[in-house]
């Protein structure tokens, strides 16, 4: 696989929700501290996350955990659009970065936001996703969103389904949803996240002068998260913790890519504008 960087019942749906890779989480029910005026981009990123939500519901529909890989690429490119816009409210700069900077930038956060937002999903309700993962219905899940996105005379039998995407699964479960968990990262923190993964300067398929606005831009959410972080009488591990969850998702994208490329030799239809996220070069 391609390494992408240069450098180093209603609570039982709401469940199911959680453990879908790439389901819509509700960032803005997230607690968080008192928040201090020199943090006025995170806040402002904050307070426009509501209105988000909203619209990524409607784009994914109610009943997410029953979307398939298929129907669930189909949205992949509104909803990081949907993002970006966002981000340019917050960030008026970022209109000044090339379409051909603004698309890698789109191709290069999504993979790890797909992770990301999964994890914040499963914040929610630990106790329970831990059961749901070792019950029959996270396996009938699995089935439902890989073997209905494949043709019916191209399906794979079910045991290899399971055989083949269940450790993928498994992975972004424990090794990425449970460490963030337990993280406890509030509002704020995750919102400076987001940030920091969608100005990401360290991949190759930027321009330079591209690379060069990110890189300010990062070093403005950095000062303000560990502002925050320090008004609230936080540790300087509290900062290390949060930017090692960038690490965290940087894993995951390597797993989410190589899962993708195997969907492509085992017949599960993706939109093409998904297919082109994991597929482009990014070195």
């Amino acid at each position: 696989m391609v390494k992408c960087k240069v450098q180093a019942t209603r609570e039982k749906n709401k469940i199911k929700t959680i453990c879908l890779p790439g389901s819509v989480s509700s960032l803005s029910l997230l607690s968080c501290n008192i928040i201090p005026r020199e943090c006025s981009n995170i806040t402002c990123t904050v307070s426009n996350w509501t209105e988000v939500d909203k619209k990524r519901k409607c784009l994914y529909g109610d009943s997410v955990f029953q979307m398939n890989f298929t129907q669930f690429s189909n949205v992949a490119k509104p909803d990081t659009l949907l993002l970006w816009d966002l981000a340019v409210k917050i960030f008026p700069d970022a209109k000044l970065l090339s379409v051909a900077d603004r698309q890698a930038i789109h191709f290069n956060f999504f993979p790890r936001w797909m992770m990301l937002d999964s994890a914040i999903g499963f914040c929610s309700s630990y106790e329970e996703s831990l059961k749901y993962i070792n019950s029959k219905d996270y396996t009938d899940m699995l089935l439902h969103f890989y073997g209905t996105s494949m043709s019916p005379e191209k399906r794979l039998r079910d045991d290899q389904i399971i055989e083949t995407f269940k450790p993928f699964w498994d992975f972004h479960y424990y090794e990425t949803a449970v460490p963030i968990f337990f993280k406890k990262l509030d509002k704020i923190e995750y919102m400076a996240i987001f940030l920091l993964l969608l100005f990401d300067d360290a991949y190759a398929n930027i321009s330079e002068e591209g690379a060069t606005l990110c890189r300010n831009l990062r070093k403005v959410i950095k000062r303000e998260l560990k502002g925050y972080q320090t008004d609230n009488n936080c540790s300087e591990m509290r900062f290390i913790d949060t930017m090692d969850t960038l690490l965290l998702l940087e894993k995951a994208e390597e797993k989410i890519t190589a899962e993708v490329l195997i969907c492509g030799v085992n017949n599960i239809n993706l939109n093409d504008d998904f297919k082109a996220i994991f597929h482009v070069k990014k070195i």
